[in-house]
């Protein structure tokens, strides 16, 4: 029996922002999609692999660059200088807040043979955001120009998001049986499923990092590797290490935009306490290009998701990243096929173009069966 049937149960592709987000848009992938958190493998069994997985990314954190930055300093920053005369009229500008993307996600991982597999995401999400609006009124009667600020909640965005299809194959591995080696490389392809024109009440597009879709054809790149090492008390290996690396290429929508290009890189290490329980800690890295639009207007008369003179979330300029976070975690095989694993996402590193909200809190939870 393969020594890694353990992990193989619970280790069908996991798709995340990651991942996106394609999607739970969220500034922490740079306004890009994210699709994966990461190739973790699609498992050693010849079959069908079923896994649902929850994951909720939590953000309150603005930055520009690698400082934090309050929403009333992005605000004041902008309105700040606009003139003080009795003709400068009024002027606002938002900022968001609070944003709480969650994404329930189906994978099916079918292994067709040894060396070739299939995965299947479809996901579901649910995107929640709070902003505060700066309102600048000019000096009226003698009294000097002042803000006011007023938080705001959005209506919350949620339907099915982009589905993608990926091929893995085994390009290399030690053994057959009892491997302890392999590397799998993949190709796939994103398909816009989602909405991408979702409209607030008055008829305006909403923010590109809230909508469920893209409206983009897109492609990616994966490359898996695992290497084991030692030797438990059931036969099967003692320590693991999977490294992983998924491009995601983006197209153009028929509005003009497209997110940027985006790598994720991340290197899992695994560790079985019993035959049944294994511990992990992970590295996951993102590192996502700016987002762009070729100028396309929208039925509002404005470029399609483009208010850089109103709204922070609303300007290519304040997309793409560099971000690192630290993963620990667990893997249960319950039985009968079945396994649960979750992890929690630290940052440990976020740095912006522009100002961005990021990543304070992502945690993920996944229910797998193995048939």
């Amino acid at each position: 029996m393969n020594h890694l049937k353990p992990l193989a149960i619970a280790t069908a592709l996991v798709m995340s922002s990651i991942s996106f987000n394609q999607q739970t848009q969220a500034s922490e992938c740079g306004l890009s999609c994210c699709i994966a958190a990461g190739v973790d493998g699609v498992g050693s069994n010849v079959g069908l692999t079923m896994s649902l997985q929850y994951d909720t990314m939590y953000m309150k954190t603005n930055k520009q660059g690698t400082t934090k930055i309050a929403p009333k300093q992005v605000i004041d920053h902008y309105l700040a200088p606009l003139s003080n005369t009795m003709g400068s009229g009024m002027s606002m500008y938002a900022v968001s807040t609070n944003m709480t993307m969650q994404k329930i996600a189906a994978n099916f991982a079918y292994r067709m043979d040894e060396d070739n597999a299939f995965i299947l995401t479809v996901p579901y999400l649910i995107n929640d955001m709070e902003m505060m609006m700066g309102m600048k009124m000019p000096p009226m009667m003698g009294n000097p120009a002042r803000t006011t600020y007023t938080m705001m909640k959005m209506d919350t965005i949620e339907g099915f998001g982009d589905m993608s299809l990926i091929y893995m194959r085994d390009v290399y591995k030690d053994a057959d049986i009892r491997t302890r080696h392999r590397l799998s490389v993949g190709v796939g392809i994103k398909a816009p499923t989602g909405d991408h024109l979702a409209r607030n009440g008055s008829g305006a597009l909403v923010h590109m990092m809230m909508q469920t879709g893209t409206g983009s054809w897109d492609a990616f790149l994966a490359a898996n590797g695992t290497m084991a090492f030692g030797e438990h008390e059931d036969g099967g290996a003692l320590f693991l290490l999977s490294p992983s690396l998924f491009y995601q290429a983006n197209t153009r929508n028929s509005l003009g935009y497209k997110v940027g290009n985006r790598l994720n890189y991340d290197l899992s290490a695994r560790y079985r306490v019993t035959s049944a329980f294994n511990v992990k800690l992970d590295l996951n890295g993102i590192s996502s290009e700016s987002d762009s639009s070729d100028g396309t207007l929208d039925r509002s008369g404005l470029v399609a998701y483009q208010n850089p003179t109103r709204n922070v979330l609303d300007n290519v300029a304040n997309t793409g990243l560099n971000s690192l976070f630290i993963s620990p975690g667990f893997q249960w095989v319950v039985g009968d096929g079945f396994a649960v694993s979750g992890e929690y996402r630290i940052p440990v590193y976020q740095s912006v173009n522009g100002t961005q909200q990021v990543t304070d809190n992502w945690f993920f939870l996944r229910l797998s069966k193995a048939f």
